[in-house]
């Protein structure tokens, strides 16, 4: 059955069928408008394309008036430059966006072998308690792969102050071939498994449509053995926590993603325990969603959904029990 009609141009609306019980369900697809161009430095190379790995991996933060704050988290082997323009765009709506580097990312192969879920996690928790912070309320967290992972855990860890997520094809299971070859490679011994060599290259490159944004992209073009195991872990322990997650959920794909599978995302809204939960396939786009070709819908899904669950005002005089009377007060009564 159709529902209502949208405000983004050519998305198509449908509810799901009756056996969702509860939950509400949106299935949307589109063609968007010709993408944003994307930071790079240094500048593009002669023919408009960008330098290879030139685009911008540092942590971004980007204030606005207001309390509405959005946590961007990059994904594994990835840096903030994932989600840049989903938090440029955010600002560019007023919503207060910040973008972390995780431990271990952003510099070698080898750094990152020396880290796993937990820090991860860590390092994801420190910048939404600082975000928090700084906005005086609670806050959305949108997480793209691993960044959507985190996301998840997070919203189970600290129900109080993240409010909404938008969950950006989470690798909430590998493919079984995957998982299996990666149990495999983990039972060589401790001091190979820990070296920098002791990774996957990245052979068919970045999973992601725009030709721009697979040459401009500064993440690693190999993955950790050790590294993809703690992913692996990370899946589960999130798989495990879904029922009790239960704020407003976008979940996004992409229908060109050979990443992770597409079924990831409805296991995952069919087991999260949120009464509103949202879907949003892309289907021009790979697992890169906000840097492929699709990224300006992207963005203003997620907008629109935290723009629908996300107060606009929510100073923290609001959330503070009140202050008990004075001796003069009580007496007065």
């Amino acid at each position: 059955m159709k529902g209502e009609s949208h405000p983004i141009p050519d998305i198509r609306r449908h509810w799901a069928p009756p056996d969702c019980h509860h939950r509400i369900y949106t299935h949307r697809m589109a063609s968007p408008p010709s993408p944003a161009p994307l930071r790079s430095s240094p500048p593009a190379e002669p023919g408009g394309l960008p330098a290879v790995g030139s685009g911008d991996k540092s942590p971004f933060f980007f204030p606005q008036p207001g309390t509405r704050a959005v946590l961007c988290l990059h994904g594994f082997t990835g840096t903030p430059f994932e989600v840049r323009p989903l938090g440029e765009s955010l600002a560019a709506r007023g919503f207060t966006a910040s973008g972390p580097l995780l431990a271990g990312h952003g510099t070698s192969v080898g750094d990152l072998c020396k880290t796993g879920h937990a820090e991860w996690q860590a390092s994801a928790e420190r910048a939404l308690l600082d975000l928090v912070a700084k906005v005086e309320g609670p806050v959305a967290i949108a997480g793209f792969s691993m960044g959507g992972l985190l996301a998840l855990r997070l919203a189970r860890a600290h129900p109080d102050k993240v409010k909404t997520l938008a969950v950006m094809a989470a690798p909430l299971r590998l493919r079984p071939f995957q998982v299996s070859s990666i149990r495999a490679l983990m039972k060589a011994p401790a001091f190979l498994r820990k070296r920098a060599f002791y990774a996957i290259p990245k052979a068919g490159g970045f999973d992601v449509v725009d030709p721009a944004a697979a040459r401009a992209n500064p993440a690693l073009r190999a993955m950790p053995i050790c590294g993809v195991a703690s992913l692996i872990e990370l899946g589960r322990l999130v798989a495990a926590d879904l029922p009790a997650i239960t704020c407003p959920t976008l979940i996004m794909h992409g229908a060109r993603d050979r990443t992770v599978p597409l079924e990831d995302s409805f296991e995952l809204a069919g087991r999260i325990g949120a009464t509103t939960i949202e879907r949003v396939w892309l289907p021009r786009s790979g697992h890169l969603l906000c840097l492929d070709v699709e990224r300006r819908l992207a963005a203003q899904a997620v907008i629109e959904f935290f723009l629908k669950h996300l107060p606009p005002e929510e100073p923290a005089r609001a959330n503070r029990a009140p202050s008990p009377p004075s001796p003069k007060e009580s007496k007065s009564r």
